[in-house]
């Protein structure tokens, strides 16, 4: 009976003690968050900023407006930069195009001069001079060089073209660079007319 009696006082007491809890402020039971969590520390900062009286918010504004200059800056240079890549690439695309046009008139130099010993043997052919199967054999020898060189030609032709064709996309890509470099320039430009005046009101 004892035994009983003691378990029966333990079991009252340990109700009581959970029931004391769950009334004391800032205790919290499992599963549950607490009602004072933290707001963020920047959401802080800006509802208190959002307090500070305009008068001393002054310093703030002129902050903002540098780094907006800062900012534009930034905008202009890596307008500059993309500038100096595409007239960079197109200077790469112009010394291209000067080889194959290069190679071109080569190409057709030897050719040329191909056209030219081919009538020479067929004129010796044809005045019954030297050996009938030489000459025969000599013209069409000189007749395959000249095809074999005629392939090649069409082929830098090609290269001459398409390279040309990139040449004046590029120009195209350059002289709209040039117009949002121009744009920057003139934001640069009023803003610094706005820091100026800002400056002589300050004074």
């Amino acid at each position: 009976m004892k035994r009983l009696w003691y378990t029966g006082l333990t079991v009252v007491m340990a109700l009581s003690l959970l029931s004391a809890c769950a009334t004391i402020p800032g205790i919290k039971s499992s599963g549950t968050k607490t009602s004072g969590t933290k707001s963020s520390p920047r959401r802080s900062k800006e509802e208190l900023y959002s307090k500070v009286p305009a008068a001393n918010q002054a310093a703030v504004r002129e902050a903002e407006f540098d780094l907006k200059q800062a900012a534009a800056k930034v905008e202009l240079a890596g307008e500059k930069v993309e500038l100096a890549e595409l007239q960079k690439e197109r200077a790469l695309l112009e010394r291209q195009h000067a080889d194959y046009g290069m190679e071109l008139a080569q190409i057709l130099q030897k050719k040329a001069e191909l056209e030219v010993e081919i009538r020479k043997v067929e004129a010796i052919d044809n005045s019954n001079l030297g050996d009938k199967e030489s000459n025969i054999r000599e013209i069409a020898n000189l007749k395959t060089k000249q095809l074999s060189i005629e392939s090649d030609g069409i082929r830098v032709k090609a290269e001459y073209d398409t390279t040309e064709l990139r040449i004046k996309k590029l120009t195209k890509q350059i002289e709209a660079q040039k117009v949002n470099a121009q744009k920057g320039e003139k934001v640069k430009t009023s803003e610094k007319s706005k820091t100026k005046a800002r400056k002589r009101k300050t004074r």
